[in-house]
C-alpha cells in the first residue's frame, strides 16, 4: 500500500469515527457501539476457523465468537473496514500469519487506524507513562485493554502503522508472554483478561466476560451484581466478573466507571450480549 493510499485510508477511518460517534482522534471507542450506529446487524456465530464476515447486501457483520475479546473487536473494525472501502461482501478466515491480498491489507490498516488513531496512543501514553523508545510490555497490556485491541495487534500498529517503536523493540516487545504479564497484574494465573484501571480510564465502559479481572488503583465502591470484590484489604482492589449484566465503580474522589459484562464465547445479537437474560 503506498503512503497516499494509506492517508486516504487512514482519514477515512477517523470521518467515520466522528461521523457516527462523535469520538475525536484522542477518544477510544467501541467498534460494536460503531457499526450498530452504521445501521449494521452484528452478530457473534460460532463457526470453526471463522473470524467474521461483512455481508455488503444485507448490511451484516458477522464476529466469530471463539476468538479472543481483544481479536473480535478488531476484527469488527476491519469488517467496518471493508464497508467504508467498497469492498463488497467478504468471509475471513483465521490466518495467523496474515493475508497477503491487498484488500485485507486495506482493511487492516482501517481496523489499526479506526481502534487505534495515533492521538490516543499518545494520550494514552502520557496517562501511564509509556517510553515508545524502552516500552515496559506491562504497560502496554494495560494500554491494549483500555483502547480495546489485543496486545500483539497494538504492538504491530505501533510498529508497522505509526512507527512509534523500532524494530528491534518490535521484535523483543511482540515475544512477550502475555499470561505472564497477566500473572504479574493480577498475582495469580488467569484464562480471562486482566484489566488495571485508573482515574486516567475516560470515555468508554469497561466491557469484561465473565471470569475477567479488574484491579483497580484506589479503593472503590460497586453497584450492580455483575462484578464481585474479592480482595480489598491491599491498596489496589481485586473485582471479579461473575455474571452477564452492569455494575458500576465509584471512588471517593469521584471519578467512576461503567461494567458491562457478557457470558464468555457469546453467541447471539451484539444489542443483547451484555444482557442478564440471554438464552
Amino acid at each position: 500500500m503506498n503512503r497516499i493510499r494509506a492517508n486516504q485510508i487512514a482519514k477515512k477511518a477517523l470521518q467515520t469515527r466522528l461521523q457516527y460517534l462523535g469520538a475525536k482522534p484522542s477518544a477510544p471507542i467501541c467498534p460494536f457501539n460503531l457499526a450498530e450506529a452504521m445501521g449494521f446487524d452484528v452478530r457473534f456465530v460460532k463457526i470453526a476457523s471463522f473470524e467474521g464476515m461483512y455481508l455488503a447486501d444485507d448490511f451484516v457483520v458477522l464476529i466469530g465468537a471463539e476468538r479472543p475479546e481483544g481479536r473480535k473487536n478488531f476484527t469488527c473494525a476491519h469488517e467496518i473496514g471493508h464497508h467504508v472501502l467498497g469492498h463488497g461482501t467478504v468471509i475471513d478466515e483465521i490466518i495467523e500469519s496474515g493475508s497477503d491480498k491487498e484488500i485485507e491489507r486495506e482493511a487492516d490498516f482501517f481496523g489499526g487506524m479506526l481502534l487505534m488513531p495515533e492521538s490516543l496512543i499518545r494520550r494514552i501514553a502520557k496517562d501511564l507513562q509509556i517510553d515508545f523508545l524502552n516500552p515496559d510490555p506491562n504497560k502496554l497490556y494495560i494500554a491494549s485493554r483500555y483502547i480495546g485491541a489485543s496486545f500483539t495487534a497494538l504492538v504491530t500498529h505501533l510498529y508497522f502503522n505509526l512507527k512509534l517503536i523500532d524494530y528491534a523493540t518490535y521484535q523483543s516487545i511482540r515475544k512477550s508472554d502475555v499470561s505472564a504479564i497477566k500473572r504479574r497484574l493480577s498475582g495469580e494465573k488467569i484464562n480471562g483478561d486482566v484489566f488495571v484501571i485508573g482515574n486516567w480510564w475516560r470515555d468508554k465502559a469497561i466491557n469484561l466476560c465473565v471470569g475477567d479481572l479488574i484491579i483497580s488503583q484506589d479503593k472503590c465502591e460497586i453497584e450492580g451484581n455483575a462484578i464481585v470484590l474479592i480482595d480489598g484489604e491491599k491498596e489496589s482492589q481485586k473485582i471479579v466478573a461473575t455474571e452477564p449484566g452492569f455494575s458500576k465503580i465509584v471512588t471517593p474522589d469521584g471519578w467512576s466507571a461503567y461494567i458491562r459484562v457478557c457470558r464468555k464465547d457469546y453467541v447471539g445479537m451484539n444489542q443483547y450480549r451484555f444482557e442478564e437474560d440471554v438464552e
